[in-house]
C-alpha cells in the first residue's frame, strides 16, 4: 500500500464529561483504512480504566497500552502492540519511548522516542538495535496548532517523515497529515482527529507498521485533549512541560 488513513472513533462519555468539565478517559479506538476505505486494521487501547485517568493530570509520565487487530475481510487477528511505559518525564529528562512488537511472534519491530525540543514536535524511529532510521518532524509554525478550527489550513497539521540513515538526512520519504474530521466532531470532541498517512518512498513493511504507531503515537502525546475540559492544556504546553 501506498498510503493509509488512521480514523480515531469517538467516544461519547468522553464528549459529554468534558462538557462538565472534566474528562473521563475512556479507552481511545482507532480504524485503519486502505486507500479504498475499507477497513484494515482496528487499534483499541488496552490500557485500565485508573490508568487512563493519569493520563489527565500527569499525560508525559501516564502509561499506556494499545493493541492493534488486522480485520480485513471480517478477520479478527491481533498483529502489532504498542506499549508505552510509565516515565518520570520533566523537560529533557526520561523522555516518553514507545516499543512496537509483531503479536505474532513476540518480535520488536522497534521503538518511537519523543525527544525533546523546545517548541516543536519531533518524533524518532528506531530499529531493534537503536539505530535511528526515521524521523518525524511537525514544527510549530502551523495554522493548526497555533489556531486549530475545523476548516482551512487551521483544521491541518503537517509532518513530514525523513531518512535518519547517514548520507540521506533531511531527505522526506513520506508523510502524515493530522486532519479534524469535521465542524460537529471539532465542537464536541475536539481531541478527535484522522490521520493521512504518505508512505512514499517507505517500502520496509516494518517501517510502514511503525510509521501507522507513529501517527497513533502523536494522537497520544499531543492531541489526545478536549478543548472543553477546563483541566486540559494544548500540545504546545506539554512541550514547553
Amino acid at each position: 500500500m501506498s498510503a493509509v488513513e488512521v480514523q480515531e472513533k469517538a467516544n461519547l462519555i468522553e464528549a459529554v464529561t468534558a462538557l462538565l468539565g472534566h474528562e473521563i478517559e475512556m479507552a481511545n479506538r482507532y480504524r485503519v483504512l486502505d486507500q479504498n476505505g475499507s477497513e484494515i486494521m482496528y487499534a483499541v487501547e488496552k490500557t485500565d480504566f485508573c490508568t487512563r485517568q493519569f493520563k489527565s493530570c500527569c499525560g508525559d509520565c501516564a502509561p499506556w497500552e494499545v493493541d492493534i487487530m488486522y480485520t480485513y475481510g471480517g478477520a479478527q487477528q491481533r498483529a502489532f502492540a504498542l506499549n508505552r511505559p510509565c516515565t518520570m518525564t520533566c523537560c529533557c529528562l526520561n523522555r516518553p519511548v514507545m516499543t512496537v512488537t509483531d503479536a505474532t511472534n513476540g518480535e520488536v519491530l522497534g521503538t518511537m522516542v519523543d525527544p525533546f525540543s523546545c517548541c516543536d514536535l519531533t518524533f524518532t524511529m528506531q530499529d531493534p538495535s537503536g539505530n535511528e532510521v526515521l524521523k518525524g518532524k511537525g514544527g510549530c509554525c502551523q495554522w493548526g496548532m497555533c489556531c486549530p478550527l475545523p476548516c482551512g489550513p487551521c483544521s491541518e497539521v503537517e509532518f513530514k517523515i525523513h531518512d535518519a540513515a547517514a548520507g540521506r538526512r533531511d531527505e522526506e520519504v513520506g508523510h502524515i497529515q493530522k486532519k479534524v474530521p469535521s465542524c460537529l466532531k471539532f465542537i464536541f470532541a475536539s481531541d478527535v482527529d484522522n490521520y493521512k498517512i504518505e508512505f512514499g518512498a517507505i517500502q520496509n513493511p516494518s517501517y510502514k507498521a511503525m510509521v501507522i504507531a507513529m501517527a497513533i503515537f502523536i494522537d497520544f502525546r499531543y492531541f489526545n485533549d478536549n478543548k472543553n475540559d477546563n483541566h486540559n492544556g494544548g500540545p504546545m504546553q506539554h512541550e514547553m512541560s
